[in-house]
């Protein structure tokens, strides 16, 4: 199986007044953090890039023969535009498509082994992690969901179309998601975790 993975970086941070791709967290900025994380499940990581691209390519530049990056010209309009121009890129060379976030830090190298092994044995066409009693980001989409990709717009993220495949959805457990990097609050309480880590 062919697995690429989406990882979605073109947002201003608006509500934390700071690009939180580049926040630190365990000596890594949360970009880098997330694409290390990616590369130790796949060789085909596409970062999308739009608010701030400069600043967050160059926080890339290490791992520029591993890693692809994109522009979105579009980032204003939402995730959804993300989501779109790097199904684009990604489609035709992948089996399966990963969507990550660079503001989630407690993302894993096994939480996303077990969503593969759980998309590999059920054959469920969508994975997705659980957390506050909802599904979320990280997800995995089976190629016979691209088409569903392709069509997401403005800021409508994967969520948009999950209700379409209940009781199809593979989901791990994954409490830690709860917690991404949107506002100064948010930032205290990650650099608190990290002096208690």
């Amino acid at each position: 199986m062919k697995l690429s993975i989406l990882i979605l970086a073109a947002g201003s941070s608006s509500r934390l007044g700071q690009p939180k791709q580049l926040i630190e967290f365990q000596d890594e900025t949360l970009i880098r953090k997330i694409t290390q994380t990616a590369l130790s499940i796949s060789d085909e990581i596409l970062v999308v890039l739009g608010a701030n691209a400069e600043l967050v390519g160059r926080n890339l530049i290490s791992f520029s023969e591993q890693v692809n990056t994109i522009y979105n010209p579009n980032w204003q309009e939402g995730m959804g535009t993300s989501i779109r121009i790097g199904t684009e890129v990604l489609a035709p060379k992948s089996d399966a498509i990963m969507i990550l976030l660079c503001d989630q830090p407690f993302v894993s190298t096994s939480i996303l082994q077990e969503m593969m092994q759980i998309f590999a044995n059920s054959k469920r066409p969508i994975i997705a992690c659980e957390y506050k009693n909802q599904l979320g980001v990280p997800m995995l989409f089976a190629q016979s969901i691209f088409p569903e990709l392709l069509k997401l717009h403005g800021d409508k993220g994967a969520r948009a179309f999950l209700h379409k495949y209940q009781g199809q959805i593979g989901i791990v457990p994954f409490p830690e998601g709860s917690f991404d990097v949107d506002t100064f609050e948010d930032l205290v309480t990650l650099q608190k975790t990290q002096e208690l880590l």
